[in-house]
């Protein structure tokens, strides 16, 4: 490792591990009792979309994403996600919440409803938005849920890295900035380890795609659900939540002014095929714009640089103007062995990886490396399981199983050295991830894809069938689960009405005006 665990622990640096910040914001369709997406508004009782701080839509209006403050303390910011759900079971009608991060049968794309979110500037502009995702990738690929896991440090752990290294901590910035790029970088390398442990869809249901160069390799259960034997989490592969043309980018990581340069040239440079498409459909607008990327959010990789954007400003001048926040963890699957889509385990796994990834030595991105890591992503999310599987390591190819021991070692380290600043005598959490976790590296068939493909098999159910039975099951959960933040959850509801109403009634600019004005502000 680079910095040494030792040193953090001399200079007391290890103990700002204690105030890691966590939040979570997590997808997941809303569907009728006989598995079908629903076709009904965004209910009233959970406040608006637009402006709700702890429930919105995603892509669709059936999409529910559920969004954590932040927290210093895993369980409570778990707890919280709990409760939300809890709260969102009291207020969809019998409908239930669609556990699975490849979504439920859908014929068409015309069954997904895109959400809806007003009157006002913003939300007209949510809703073109959207609309172009529709055009561009189809709407099926935007209702694949997951979680984003967003991971920061605290200022005053980067002051003490600034000190041990003689930095200037007055230029928390740029250290933070090159930190956290850092941490990206590594991440690249090793998150291979993750879709290998915690990927969740080996599996879809037979409606999703009706294009046969796609399904390659796929085998069908009895009841015509699709999977890869061998597959850890197809949503992260062409199948699922990826772009080709994105895929060209190349968006380089290896510093603040490379990123934020690739990513203007995204956001500015038109793509002939969205230019085909066109802006406008008779005289609705079905685009923001033609170029790779609409605006920022459309940007998809397994993790991205972020920071807090006020509403109407650019992501890409807050992050030039103010440096890094946090990392958004854009891979994790839904658990399907979990009521809320995440267990403790997985959390503290998380956790302790982007510890390592700012720990280890982070050398720049090349071409050639970056092609060598697209292909170990391809092979695991597709053939993770499968005996024998080898992929690219900086000290050159390996075994999927020998790699993995040598990076569950170095996080055993990490655990053992904070476990008494984190913990502080109580039970060593951490400890106990990296012993389930090498439990899975010993029996691929305790990973919850296996465990998904053996219960769908198990159980003779199809992927819809399986799908509604742990929806049922969840519901029931929740439904007879205490709350004791349902006032905060009904206040913000409430008052997320009332903002949003405020907005509508603004005056403003004609929608057009606007639009202009906002992607000119890219800087």
């Amino acid at each position: 490792m680079n910095l040494a665990l030792e040193a953090l622990s001399d200079a007391g640096i290890l103990k700002e591990l204690k105030f890691i910040k966590r939040g979570i914001e997590k997808e997941s369709l809303r569907i009728d009792s006989n598995g079908s997406i629903s076709s009904k508004k965004h209910p009233r009782g959970l406040g608006s979309a637009l402006t709700n701080s702890f429930i919105t839509t995603d892509f669709s209006e059936a999409l529910l994403e559920l969004v954590t403050p932040t927290f210093t303390n895993t369980q409570e910011c778990l707890n919280f996600l709990t409760e939300l759900h809890a709260f969102v079971h009291r207020s969809i009608d019998r409908e239930l919440l669609w556990p699975l991060s490849m979504p439920c049968s859908i014929s068409s794309d015309e069954e997904i409803p895109i959400g809806n979110y007003g009157s006002s500037n913003p939300g007209m502009m949510k809703y073109a938005y959207r609309k172009g995702l529709s055009y561009r990738y189809g709407s099926r690929m935007q209702a694949i849920a997951g979680i984003h896991y967003n991971f920061s440090f605290p200022d005053e752990f980067f002051k003490k890295i600034a000190t041990l290294k003689n930095l200037d901590s007055k230029n928390l910035k740029d250290i933070k900035n090159e930190s956290y790029l850092r941490m990206a970088r590594n991440f690249k390398r090793y998150e291979w380890l993750y879709f290998l442990l915690f990927g969740a869809s080996p599996a879809l249901s037979d409606t999703f795609t009706n294009q046969e160069q796609e399904l390659d390799g796929f085998k069908t259960l009895s009841k015509g659900s699709l999977f890869r034997p061998h597959a850890t989490s197809l949503r992260m592969g062409n199948i699922g939540y990826i772009s080709e043309i994105q895929d060209d980018l190349n968006i380089s990581i290896n510093s603040i002014e490379e990123y934020l340069e690739d990513l203007k040239k995204a956001l500015i440079t038109p793509h002939a095929e969205y230019k085909g498409i066109g802006e406008f459909l008779n005289g609705e607008r079905i685009q923001i714009n033609s170029s790779v990327i609409q605006i920022e959010n459309e940007y998809y990789s397994t993790i991205r640089p972020k920071r807090i954007c006020p509403s109407g400003e650019r992501p890409i001048n807050i992050l030039k103007e103010q440096g890094i926040e946090y990392l958004e963890l854009r891979c994790v699957d839904l658990d399907p062995f979990s009521p809320i889509g995440m267990q403790r385990d997985q959390a503290d796994f998380l956790d302790m990886l982007l510890i390592l990834c700012f720990l280890k030595e982070s050398p720049p991105l090349n071409k050639k490396e970056g092609a060598l890591l697209k292909e170990n992503h391809k092979k695991i999310i597709n053939f993770g399981r499968e005996p024998g599987l080898r992929i690219f390591s900086q000290k050159g190819e390996g075994s999927v199983r020998d790699l993995a021991k040598r990076l569950l070692e170095e996080m055993a380290e990490i655990a053992e050295t904070a476990s008494g600043e984190i913990f502080q005598g109580e039970e060593n959490l951490w400890g106990k991830s990296l012993e389930m976790q090498t439990q899975k590296i010993e029996n691929l068939d305790l990973t919850p894809s296996a465990k998904l493909l053996n219960r769908l098999d198990q159980d003779n159910l199809s992927y819809n069938e399986l799908g509604v039975k742990i929806a049922e099951e969840n519901s029931k959960f929740f439904l007879n689960l205490g709350l004791t933040n349902e006032n905060i959850f009904s206040k913000e509801a409430s008052s997320s009405m009332e903002r949003q109403k405020q907005l509508e009634s603004e005056k403003k600019l004609p929608f057009e005006e606007y639009l202009k004005e906002f992607l000119n502000k890219v800087s």
